[in-house]
């Protein structure tokens, strides 16, 4: 059973760095452009998510849904983008913004429904899992061995800036999403990682419940409010960790499961005792392997 002292307290950050749009808080739902209590960014509001937690897998829902978008054309870059659909509306009975958003969502709508987007979105589900088991192999993240298998914990901004790099490469140009508004566009990209965070948190992951990634690997465990990186960089809710675990095909027996329990809660506390500037310089002075 590790200790305080097997914690390795070296760290990696980021090579790219996830942009936060500007944002602003809405409480409750006051007219139609308006969304339910909530923030935009990295998928923490209520409702059903775009993806979800099925016997150890993320999987796609099927379909996404409206309240992010809605949030997303209050912020800055959502309400110039609505600016541009409505300069080409040149009348409409509830207002040229409201028929823009709506024109927009519906365009949004269509374009997630294809079949070749469908095919896409299911496959982000395996590849952001890939993600994470890439971040578990840097070898200055801090881990430690349970019953002879690498724990390693990960900074959540750092897998989202590195998912989100890679899904805009993959998606940026996709022919389905070709004739959607370039802010739209971009809203949708982000929102995908968002999402897959969101439901990797709502699982929940845990030692008894792992969500298995790739060769081997498996998510135990999410925290939040932790502050890793500033939040001009990581955005609101850019905060926390994952614990990653060689989990074994077997499963773990009762006495490993009690180990793993307790290096996590080790390994948080190790982490906890440094200062915000501390880990704000140790993430910023790394790099990825």
């Amino acid at each position: 059973m590790p200790s305080g002292r097997d914690v390795d307290y070296r760290f990696v950050v980021t090579e790219f760095v996830l942009s936060q749009q500007d944002w602003r808080r809405r409480r409750g739902f006051r007219g139609p452009h308006q969304a339910s209590a909530g923030r935009y960014g990295l998928g923490n509001y209520p409702g059903v998510s775009w993806f979800r937690v099925n016997e150890g897998r993320l999987e796609y829902r099927g379909k996404i849904t409206r309240p992010p978008f809605l949030r997303w054309t209050e912020t800055k870059n959502g309400r110039e983008a609505v600016e541009r659909a409505a300069r080409a509306i040149r009348f409409s009975f509830f207002g040229r913004r409201r028929a823009a958003r709506t024109r927009l969502w519906r365009a949004l709508e269509a374009a997630t429904r294809t079949a070749g987007f469908e095919t896409a979105i299911r496959a982000e589900t395996t590849r952001y899992m890939e993600v994470l088991a890439a971040v578990a192999y840097a070898d200055a993240l801090p881990r430690a061995h349970v019953a002879l298998r690498r724990l390693v914990l990960a900074p959540r901004a750092m897998i989202a800036g590195r998912a989100h790099l890679a899904i805009s490469q993959r998606l940026g140009a996709a022919p389905d999403l070709a004739a959607l508004d370039d802010g739209v566009r971009a809203f949708l990209l982000e929102q995908i990682v968002n999402e897959l965070d969101a439901a990797l948190r709502k699982g929940p992951a845990s030692p008894r419940r792992p969500v298995h990634a790739h060769e081997g690997w498996a998510c135990v465990g999410v925290q939040v409010g932790m502050v890793w990186v500033d939040s001009l960089w990581a955005g609101p809710d850019g905060t926390g960790h994952v614990f990653l675990y060689e989990f074994p095909r077997e499963g773990l027996s009762r006495r490993d499961r009690k180990a793993l329990e307790t290096a996590l809660s080790q390994m948080s506390s190790a982490v906890s005792s440094l200062s915000r500037m501390q880990r704000g310089a140790l993430v910023r002075a790394a790099s990825y392997r």
